[in-house]
């Protein structure tokens, strides 16, 4: 899926705005977060493992910083 997309137009970027708004402002990132891994199967499902893989390494980093 690319940003210029009927899909994406028409689909999933109203659908991500209207779950946005109307989720709490605690469920604002769970919501971004769900729909940027969402995006980004889209594309290469493959891919999705390195992309978690990444977040997951990246929370654990920032974890360790904070100490």
């Amino acid at each position: 899926m690319v940003f210029s997309s009927t899909i994406f137009l028409f689909f999933f970027l109203p659908l991500t705005l209207l779950a946005y708004f109307v989720v709490g402002s605690r469920g604002r990132n769970a919501i971004l977060l769900a729909a940027s891994l969402l995006f980004y199967a889209w594309g290469e499902t493959v891919y999705l493992l390195v992309m978690l893989f990444s977040i997951a390494a990246n929370y654990l980093f920032g974890l360790l910083i904070d100490r």
